[in-house]
C-alpha cells in the first residue's frame, strides 16, 4: 500500500460562489503585477512567462465569504509547491496577501488597490494585458 507524501486536507466550513465570473487586476507595492479571474472551479491569474511560455495558470480553489464584501480565497500550486491565501475587500477595493509562491522562490506578504474590476455572470473573464 503507498503511503500519501502528506496528511490528507481539512477543508470544513462554508463555502460561498460569490466570487464567481469577477475579475481583478492590481499591482502589489513589491512589484508583482496580476489579473486573477475565477471561475466555478478554477481560479485563473497572470504570471510572468515561465520556460515553456505559459502566462496564464489555471488552479482549483476555495472561497468563503468573510462578511458582505469580504472574500477569502486559498489555493495550494501543483505538487502542493506553496500556496496562496487572498483577502478581497470589494467594498474597499483592496486585495490582501499571504503566500508562499512555488517551489519556495520567496515569500509574498502584500496589499494592493483594484485598477480594474471586471464582472461577467456566471463564468470567468480573462483578458490579457496589453
Amino acid at each position: 500500500m503507498l503511503k500519501p507524501d502528506h496528511l490528507p486536507d481539512k477543508v470544513g466550513g462554508p463555502k460561498t460562489t460569490d466570487m464567481v465570473g469577477r475579475t481583478f487586476e492590481y499591482q502589489y507595492p513589491t512589484g508583482p503585477q496580476y489579473r486573477i479571474s475565477f471561475s466555478q472551479e478554477l481560479v485563473y491569474f497572470t504570471v510572468p512567462p515561465l520556460p515553456d511560455g505559459t502566462e496564464v495558470v489555471a488552479l482549483p480553489y476555495q472561497q468563503r465569504q468573510i462578511r458582505p464584501d469580504l472574500f477569502l480565497v486559498h489555493w495550494i500550486g501543483p505538487g502542493r509547491q506553496g500556496h496562496v491565501a487572498l483577502v478581497f475587500d470589494l467594498e474597499q477595493k483592496k486585495v490582501d496577501c499571504a503566500a508562499l509562491m512555488p517551489a519556495g522562490l520567496y515569500e509574498l506578504f502584500d496589499r494592493a488597490v483594484f485598477r480594474e474590476v471586471y464582472e461577467n455572470g456566471n463564468s470567468a473573464l480573462y483578458l490579457p494585458y496589453e
